[in-house]
């Protein structure tokens, strides 16, 4: 590529709100604080199952669970908005919430609205931030003070009370306690052997509360895996603790991922030539997930310079867990890792019409987080795959290469995508080759005992010698 020319990072950029994470102590009073904000159906399903369970078994904690990525944070902040903010930032925050069934009735928002205390998880005290967040919540909320810091108990229960008093004094709103990030106190608490009684006697004080009170705790996992490394009778212990919360699954569906993705990423540019590949991918997805929505490829397209192939399996790699290396969409679209998307803007002419394909991303998961897919349960389907396409790079044409790259990919996160490595979507992957040259390579990869070809899933995946590949084999056979 020529210096003179273009590139596709001077037209294409990441939404700046995608690129840095939501902090709900710093964000709660920011005037943007919701700018570009959007409540996806996993969301406002999230609010409706605590809305209703708060109105109809008087719960009042709760956890939020979901990967990295996922939008817990933002939802948590719109809904704190919702039930504390200043009277036109409530409006705007309830009307970017949508129709939440009784949500007005969970979080009922008259005169100063609900006191708010957000508070970051860190590796520390929860029982020292809790107090400290609790008091700058009261003296920066409208009006005197209701209560004041009382004593502190290192078990935290002037705390509790403290919550229970401000809930009381507010009839017309109540008290909602935010942990954010609260995993972080939990790994503090596991690596140091503290007890995290702390959060029982907050979840139980939130239900006998006379006003008001709800705790929101925002997790990535369960409680016991926190204490992963402990004993059996502390991983009880801890999943007793949990059981005093209602946890909502916070999992983004691939639909919303592909909407979130079309939302971050950002140009001006014209791209008629994209349309066809998205279309083609589109139709093969939907034939294989019926449910998928009608405009399906006119959302695969507003991800342009991401292939659409790989703009649909990106949901499915940020919810897997590499170790502790979880990561989100935007995560990656925002790095500037080796092969990530970033580095491809910057390298790429705008009038190539290359766009960032499941090869690329193959290449990019092998450069930065092999060594953490190694050691997770998705380790031993990837050293087959990182084998095969070593078998490949031995005997093959680049273009063998980056069909096994793709269907190396595929196979391994085509869950829940609609995305399997079947003809059609192998020819949009590579779709600036004939198809003849695919079908001929497609021949050599199945000769090489690389790939081989399901009939019963109609598409190709890694040979490993397993039994679908035998059972296989045994069907052509009897065919023949």
């Amino acid at each position: 590529m020529g210096r003179s020319e273009v590139t596709l990072s001077e037209a294409v950029r990441v939404a700046r709100r995608f690129q840095r994470s939501v902090r709900m102590d710093a964000d709660l009073c920011a005037a943007d604080a919701l700018a570009g904000f959007v409540c996806q159906g996993t969301g406002q399903f999230a609010l409706e199952t605590m809305t209703r369970l708060m109105l109809e078994t008087g719960q009042r904690a709760f956890t939020w669970t979901g990967p990295y990525g996922c939008g817990k944070s933002s939802l948590a902040l719109a809904l704190a908005v919702a039930a504390g903010g200043d009277p036109a930032q409530r409006r705007h925050a309830s009307d970017l919430l949508g129709s939440v069934t009784g949500l007005d009735r969970a979080f009922p928002a008259d005169g100063d609205g609900w006191l708010v205390v957000p508070v970051v998880g860190r590796r520390g005290d929860p029982v020292r931030d809790v107090r400290d967040a609790v008091s700058a919540a009261v003296g920066a909320a409208h009006g005197p003070a209701r209560t004041r810091r009382r004593k502190a108990d290192p078990s935290g229960r002037d705390i509790i009370a403290r919550l229970q008093d401000e809930a009381a004094a507010r009839p017309e709103g109540g008290v909602l306690l935010v942990l954010d990030e609260m995993g972080k106190f939990l790994e503090s608490a596991s690596s140091e052997g503290v007890d995290i009684y702390f959060f029982q006697e907050l979840a139980e004080a939130a239900s006998r509360c006379g006003g008001r009170m709800v705790v929101l705790g925002i997790l990535h996992q369960a409680f016991e895996q926190y204490a992963s490394r402990q004993g059996r009778d502390v991983r009880d212990e801890w999943a007793k603790i949990q059981g005093r919360y209602a946890d909502i699954p916070i999992v983004t569906a691939t639909d919303e991922v592909i909407d979130l993705i079309g939302q971050a990423i950002v140009t001006d540019c014209p791209h008629p030539g994209s349309e066809g590949t998205a279309t083609a991918v589109a139709v093969a997805i939907q034939r294989r997930r019926p449910g998928s929505p009608d405009d399906l490829a006119s959302r695969l397209d507003a991800c342009w310079p991401l292939h659409p192939v790989t703009a649909a399996l990106l949901g499915p790699v940020s919810r897997r867990r590499f170790g502790q290396n979880e990561r989100s969409t935007f995560a990656f679209l925002a790095s500037g890792e080796p092969e990530g998307f970033q580095e491809f803007l910057r390298g790429t002419s705008l009038d190539s019409g290359t766009l960032y394909d499941p090869a690329r991303m193959w290449d990019y998961l092998s450069v930065n987080l092999e060594s953490a897919i190694l050691v997770s349960p998705d380790g031993h389907r990837w050293a087959q795959g990182v084998e095969a396409v070593e078998r490949c790079e031995a005997k093959g044409s680049p273009l063998h290469i980056r069909l096994a790259k793709t269907i190396a990919l595929i196979d391994l996160f085509r869950d829940g995508s609609g995305v399997m490595a079947g003809r059609d979507i192998l020819k949009a992957s590579l779709f600036e080759i004939p198809d003849e040259r695919i079908d001929a390579a497609l021949r050599d990869l199945e000769a090489w005992s690389i790939t081989v070809f399901r009939k019963h899933i109609d598409a190709w995946a890694l040979y490993a010698g397993s039994d679908f590949d035998i059972i296989d084999a045994v069907e052509e056979e009897m065919a023949a």
